[in-house]
């Protein structure tokens, strides 16, 4: 995982006039001494960390800290089976009469209209995005170069950060492959890949990112506003 993302960064060898010398290190609590190595841990409403603020760390006590976070493997289907039950739960209600969308759900929506996804570890020339803006990142890579990379939006796996699914979006490549820049290790991916020209213009049209979960236009693609074969890539047609 590149730590610089969650705004870690590691010291040389510190000199013996470092300030920091004599510190505890925040994690281990032992002093730390000339020739460590050390990072600063952010604190929430701050980018740029001072010794002042007593958070430093022995960048070893960092790296063996996030390592006990990191989840194990995730099984695959995961995110398939995630969706599944969720589109079930609302195909029951939609039997009662309680809908009447195209689609039962948003579940539903991806599992008609998706695939899933494999992971690989990005191509020279992206850069990771902003951490959190998965959306924001995954769209301005398609719309700045629609010529190498699509825009996908599901659900997957991020093995740092949650043991559960979650709402993501990424882009592919050519060869089919995840080209994520926001997220160092996800896994289990399954999202529906779509037109360029429908990103560019629901974009233009709302004031957030997101094309499947848009409360702000009634959810058109849930409901049928927006007709599937002009927003969405058939990627059953293309593998044919």
């Amino acid at each position: 995982m590149n730590l610089r993302t969650l705004g870690l960064r590691k010291s040389s060898p510190l000199r013996a006039d470092h300030p920091g010398i004599g510190q505890r290190c925040v994690l281990c609590k032992r002093a730390i001494r000339a020739g460590d190595r050390t990072g600063l841990v952010p604190p929430l409403d701050s980018e740029e960390p001072t010794l002042a603020d007593g958070l430093i760390c022995h960048w070893t006590c960092i790296e063996s800290g996030l390592s006990r976070l990191r989840q194990g493997e995730t099984a695959a289907g995961t995110t398939r089976q995630f969706l599944e039950s969720w589109a079930d739960a609302f195909s029951r209600q939609a039997v009662a009469g309680e809908h009447c969308c195209a689609y039962t759900s948003e579940a539903d929506f991806i599992l008609k209209n998706g695939r899933p996804f494999e992971y690989a570890a990005l191509p020279r020339g992206v850069r990771m995005g902003r951490p959190r803006e998965c959306f924001r990142n995954a769209a301005a890579l398609a719309l700045r170069k629609p010529d190498m990379y699509m825009y996908v939006e599901g659900y997957a796996v991020n093995r740092w950060m949650t043991m559960h699914t979650v709402a993501h979006a990424w882009c592919i490549g050519v060869d089919n492959l995840v080209v994520d820049p926001t997220w160092d290790e996800g896994t289990d991916y399954f999202g529906v890949p779509f037109r360029h020209d429908y990103l560019s213009r629901v974009l233009k049209a709302r004031r957030d990112y997101g094309l499947i979960d848009n409360s702000e236009m009634d959810f058109p693609l849930v409901t049928g506003a927006h007709p599937v074969d002009q927003a969405v890539i058939n990627w059953r047609e293309e593998s044919a």
